[in-house]
């Protein structure tokens, strides 16, 4: 029964993430249609938008932090949260996930294809603006990697072993892929590698901060 609560809590929360995610997606993504419904002035619609990312990245966190302090045998998020060598791990990381999109790309389709979500988060860019930037960069990979990591390890992977690191890496992997490539197209192991190689850097470094970095660099590069 312990283990049924426990299972059924985490899963629970991380729907709760993905949904208040889903949420502050409309606030970047949708501007002018949540312009329209609320009729709010310019000021307004971005102290509300401000407001809204201060309260969905607390919660985020929160949850995930609470699930720390009811199992945490891999040590996620002890302190001291910064050195040289984790820094590394993360550039390494960044690295790594442009190599593998470059290589996968050329195997699957080619330099001048592109993924069904990237063609979709392109024409976004245009409604959106600057706000687009914002939440690709930095608030979307601070809420993907709590979710697909955080979240992740802490409900289905709690225990400290090889199998459980690897499994979970894969199977994290592919669950961050499939989020972003529901249709299953070709370009869907382009998002698995991806997953995989941030899966990586937050078990190597034990702290979402370095998959943040990692994840937030790469979608720069892409903005580029």
């Amino acid at each position: 029964m312990k283990k049924i609560f426990f299972y059924g809590g985490n899963i629970a929360e991380a729907i709760i993430a993905l949904i208040l995610y889903s949420v502050l997606q409309v606030f970047y993504f949708d501007v002018k249609s949540v312009h329209q419904k609320f009729h709010f002035t310019l000021q307004i619609q971005v102290f509300v938008t401000a407001l809204i990312t201060v309260i969905v990245l607390y919660l985020l966190l929160w949850l995930y932090k609470r699930q720390l302090k009811e199992v945490n045998y891999w040590d996620f998020n002890e302190e001291p949260h910064w050195d040289k060598k984790r820094i590394g791990i993360a550039i390494l990381g960044f690295v790594i996930l442009i190599i593998s999109q470059i290589i996968i790309f050329k195997i699957v389709g080619g330099t001048n294809t592109q993924p069904k979500n990237q063609q979709e988060l392109n024409e976004l860019a245009k409604q959106s603006g600057k706000m687009f930037n914002l939440l690709v960069v930095f608030f979307g990979p601070f809420c993907e990697e709590i979710i697909f990591r955080g979240m992740f390890f802490n409900t289905f992977c709690t225990k400290k072993t090889k199998a459980n690191k690897w499994i979970g890496i894969i199977v994290s992997g592919f669950l961050f892929a499939y989020v972003h490539d529901s249709s299953f197209s070709k370009f869907i192991f382009v998002y698995w590698a991806m997953g995989c190689i941030l899966g990586w850097v937050y078990l190597e470094t034990k702290d979402l901060r370095y998959s943040m970095i990692a994840h937030m660099l790469n979608n720069a590069m892409s903005l580029i």
